[in-house]
């Protein structure tokens, strides 16, 4: 936009199953390297892996701000923390829905979205020629907590002004009708910690998922359980939105978590262990606790096994192969059905919603 680029999101996607010895794909930042000096900003719509975790590569062939909610800095952090090269990069910018930011002829300015994170954003760029907006990954959920509202008057203010093109998440189009509501997958969750009162419950969940994090939280406490945090990056995930207040807890710390270490003192059906595998992919790792891999937790007879992420297609086959593994330990596997799902993303009426209210000359699908 008049000579300065706006980057909306720095994401990162898994590999697909035949992209064998790839941990992860990046986009080619060739171009933006070549032209560092015209970079206005990194612009932030939330703080999953698709909107933040390529910084670590990126960052260490630019050095240009980036600008995000108070959750999403924070994440981004945890994301280039154990990157050397960068343990003296500090060009963060904390931004909110009210926030306006001037860059001369261009004005960029904020408004909340619905998803499985608190402080996902909307991002307007204001140009000479109308503003382009840019929903990041969105859902319309009027059932949804505080934390994750949409605000539909902000979205209305800015679609009575002249709207050069939309760029929509359309990820969730394909599926046709609207996905469930929050409400009923905490209530579920619920009802399946206190249908196996006598079993110890492995939840698979993706750690960046703030909103299945406190639901699963609120079931351990409900059922008088201890919650288990496997691994670094839910450890980080956690303490960090417990920090910002963004995860409420029903019980002081010390009554509702026990570490890896002490989880042998409890009794196994008194513990909830929370796995999200690394980088937020808890498929794979839940693969190498069937395979007998994981130094500390084997799963056995007295498991139930609780997937409560929607795997990506790549991921689809790996799923189900891990569910097989899991049947031979004897433990029992529950995953949420097809029509229990919650995805994060717009469904047709969504979209169709959002497009009403923007009334954009151009629309850019940018997800599905």
């Amino acid at each position: 936009v008049n000579d300065e680029i706006f980057i909306l999101d720095a994401g990162l996607k898994y590999p697909e199953t035949d992209q064998l010895g790839v941990d992860v794909v990046v986009p080619d930042f060739e171009y933006l390297i070549k032209n560092t000096e015209k970079i206005a900003g990194v612009f932030l719509s939330h703080g999953h892996a698709d909107a933040i975790g390529a910084l670590p590569y990126f960052l260490q062939q630019v050095n240009v701000p980036i600008f995000g909610s108070e959750l999403t800095i924070e994440l981004a952090k945890l994301a280039i923390k154990d990157q050397p090269v960068l343990k003296d990069y500090n060009d963060y910018h904390i931004i909110n829905e009210k926030s306006e930011i001037d860059f001369g002829n261009v004005k960029v300015s904020f408004f909340n979205t619905t998803h499985s994170i608190p402080e996902s954003l909307g991002i307007v760029i204001g140009t000479e020629y109308g503003q382009v907006v840019y929903t990041g990954d969105f859902k319309f959920d009027q059932t949804a907590e505080s934390y994750y509202r949409t605000d539909i008057p902000r979205l209305v203010e800015v679609g009575q002004g002249k709207i050069l093109a939309l760029l929509a998440d359309a990820a969730g189009t394909e599926g046709g009708a609207d996905s469930v509501n929050e409400s009923k997958i905490g209530d579920y969750i619920l009802e399946t910690f206190r249908d196996n009162k006598k079993k110890r419950i492995i939840v698979a969940a993706v750690a960046s998922n703030i909103q299945r994090i406190q639901q699963i939280i609120d079931a351990t406490a409900a059922t008088k359980r201890k919650l288990v945090l496997s691994g670094n990056d839910i450890e980080n995930v956690v303490r960090t939105a417990i920090k910002l207040k963004k995860l409420q807890l029903p019980l002081p710390e010390s009554q509702l978590f026990v570490s890896l270490k002490n989880m042998k003192s409890l009794v196994a059906h008194e513990t909830v262990i929370l796995e999200t595998g690394r980088m937020g992919e808890p498929i794979k790792h839940l693969n190498r606790m069937a395979n007998g891999e994981d130094a500390h937790i084997k799963i056995g007879s007295d498991d139930l096994v609780f997937i409560t992420t929607t795997p990506s297609t790549a991921m689809e086959s790996v799923v189900a192969k891990t569910r097989d593994m899991i049947f031979k330990q004897g433990a029992d596997v529950k995953q949420i059905s097809t029509d229990m799902r919650s995805s994060g993303h717009a469904s047709r009426n969504d979209l169709q919603m959002m497009l009403n209210i923007m009334q954009p000359a151009y629309f850019m699908p940018i997800q599905g």
